[in-house]
C-alpha cells in the first residue's frame, strides 16, 4: 500500500472509485469520452487501474489521467486529497450488485474464482463481503467522503444512469469543468448504451473478455446490464433479509437507491 499512498497524481488527474460490479467499466468509458473529446473506445490498458499504475514500470502518459479503482476512501494516495482530484464514485443497488459480483467471481479465470453457489456467496455478502469486503462498509465510507468533500468526490449512481443517461452525463461534464456540452453527451450516451459497449469491447479486449479469461459458459464481464435481475436470483427469505439489514445499516444514508 505505500506505492499507493505516496503515488504522484495531477491535479487534473480523474479517480474512478467504485465497489465492485457497480458500473465501473460503463463509468470509465463514459469518463474517457467526456476527457477527450470523443465517442471512441478506450482500449484495455494498465495505466486505468489506480493499482497497477502505482506498481507498474511504464513511464506516465503526457496528459490527466483516468484511474479506476474499488479502494475504499481511506486508502487513495495522499495527493489525491493534497491536490483536490477530482473522484466520481459510482454506486448501484447492492441486490443487482451482488448477483453481477456472484456471476463475475463464479466465471473468471485470471484469478482464483468463486466456487461456491449463489447462497453460499450471498452468506459471505451478509457477512464479511467478498474481495474487497462489505458493501455497507465501503459504500457509507464513501458517502461520508462525499459529504465532506462534495466539491471534488461525484456520486454516480447506475439505475439513475440507465434512466437518464443524457442528463446524468451532462452533470458529470459540468461537476468536471470540462463543459462539452449537450450534444457530445448525447452521442456518448448512445455509445455506451450496454448492447453498444459490448458488441465493441469484448472484440476489442480477447484476453480480458475472452474464454482465455472465463470459463465456458460463464455470461463474461458484460452480462445484463439490468435493473432489477436480482428478482431471478434472490429468494424472498434472502431479499428480506437483505431488507431488514439495509434498513438498519442504511438508515442516515441520503444516497438514492433504485431497485426496479
Amino acid at each position: 500500500m505505500t506505492k499507493i499512498r505516496h503515488m504522484e497524481l495531477r491535479d487534473d488527474d480523474i479517480i474512478l472509485a467504485s465497489f465492485p460490479r457497480s458500473g465501473t467499466a460503463w463509468n470509465l468509458q463514459v469518463l474517457y469520452m467526456l476527457l477527450h473529446n470523443t465517442t471512441d473506445y478506450l482500449g484495455h490498458l494498465e495505466e486505468d487501474h489506480l493499482e497497477w499504475a502505482a506498481f507498474g514500470k511504464k513511464p506516465r502518459p503526457d496528459g490527466p489521467q483516468i484511474y479506476a479503482t474499488h479502494l475504499r476512501y481511506r486508502l487513495l494516495p495522499k495527493q489525491a486529497r493534497e491536490k483536490k482530484v477530482k473522484v466520481i464514485y459510482c454506486y448501484r443497488n447492492p441486490k443487482d450488485c451482488w448477483v453481477s459480483y456472484y456471476n463475475f467471481a463464479n466465471g473468471i479465470k485470471l484469478v482464483p474464482s468463486y466456487e461456491g453457489t449463489w447462497a453460499h456467496f450471498f452468506d459471505a455478502m451478509m457477512n464479511t463481503g467478498y474481495w474487497y469486503g462489505d458493501w455497507f462498509d465501503h459504500v457509507l465510507e464513501w458517502e461520508e467522503a462525499m459529504n465532506n468533500h462534495a466539491d471534488v468526490i461525484f456520486p454516480s449512481c447506475y439505475e439513475l444512469m440507465k434512466k437518464d443517461p443524457v442528463g446524468q452525463i451532462m452533470k458529470m461534464d459540468q461537476f468536471l469543468g470540462l463543459n462539452r456540452g449537450r450534444e457530445l453527451c448525447e452521442k456518448i450516451a448512445k455509445a455506451c448504451q450496454f448492447s453498444n459497449m459490448k458488441a465493441a469491447k469484448e472484440p476489442q479486449n480477447p484476453e480480458v473478455h475472452g474464454e482465455k479469461a472465463w470459463k465456458k459458459g460463464s455470461p463474461r464481464p458484460f452480462r445484463k446490464g439490468e435493473i432489477g435481475d436480482w428478482k431471478n436470483w434472490f429468494t424472498v427469505a434472502q431479499s428480506e433479509q437483505l431488507d431488514a439489514v439495509f434498513k438498519k445499516r442504511m438508515s442516515e444514508s441520503k444516497l438514492p437507491f433504485i431497485f426496479e
